[in-house]
């Protein structure tokens, strides 16, 4: 238990840092950011496709929770949460209501608890899958806590609050672990496709669109290099778990 809670307090920590980006570097930090946003998109659907859906298939209706974690997140976020993008937060005449900062994080917080549910829900399994599962969730972490300061900026908060809601992210990510470490031993393969749903929503709904918007050969490359960083570590993990 404590593994999986060490890991999941490091990808908590990724989110206070991005926060701290946005708040201290702001537009400078900008560019490469639409890397990482990149890359976690590659990473994460290798992830989910690779790895999380076969071992979650072993469950009983296990594409039905995988739906239910993919449209779940697709209707809260478009009706609790306004519009937002994974970057610097550039719309502020979307901002209207001061009110709107903390919706955005009631909906990436949604994100975020299911970050904690897959760590855990994957070392459950095996290391190899808990390993894999917390590098897709470092990756896009950083582009995370970017995202939910600039659009608390962008509501008219101050940084303390901005710093704030990348910390209440982190929280959620802390909470999701344990709370899938206390009840769901005997539920692991349904969190673990709830969590695949999840996961291929933010990848394939959020993250790539964002790609697609900036566009560029050099983004391209660096989804598909996010592949070739799952293939990778999967290897090394796999060899480093088997001996």
């Amino acid at each position: 238990m404590l593994a999986y809670l060490a890991f999941a307090a490091v990808a908590a920590v990724a989110d206070v840092a991005g926060a701290v980006i946005v708040t201290t570097a702001h537009k400078r930090r900008h560019a490469p950011l639409r890397y990482f946003v990149a890359a976690g998109a590659g990473f994460m659907l290798a992830a989910a496709f690779v790895r999380m859906l076969p071992e979650a298939t072993q469950v009983p209706h296990a594409f039905l929770y995988v739906l239910i974690g993919y449209f779940g997140v697709h209707l809260f976020e478009h009706t609790f949460a306004p519009h937002f993008h994974f970057g610097e937060e550039t719309h502020t005449d979307a901002m209207l209501k001061r009110s709107s900062g903390w919706l955005a994080a009631i909906g990436l917080g949604v994100h975020t608890l299911f970050d904690g549910v897959a760590i855990a829900a994957g070392f459950m399994v095996s290391p190899t899958l808990g390993g894999l599962l917390f590098l897709a969730v470092v990756i896009h972490k950083i582009p995370e806590g970017f995202t939910i300061a600039s659009i608390m900026l962008a509501a008219g908060y101050a940084r303390g609050a901005a710093v704030a809601a990348g910390g209440a992210l982190g929280v959620l990510t802390l909470g999701g672990a344990l709370l899938t470490g206390l009840v769901a031993h005997q539920h692991v393969g349904a969190a673990l496709a709830l969590s695949a749903g999840v996961t291929i929503y933010v990848a394939a709904s959020d993250l790539i669109p964002e790609v697609n918007r900036e566009g560029g050969p050099a983004l391209a490359w660096t989804v598909f290099g996010g592949l070739v960083f799952f293939i990778v570590a999967d290897w090394l993990l796999s060899e480093f778990v088997s001996h």
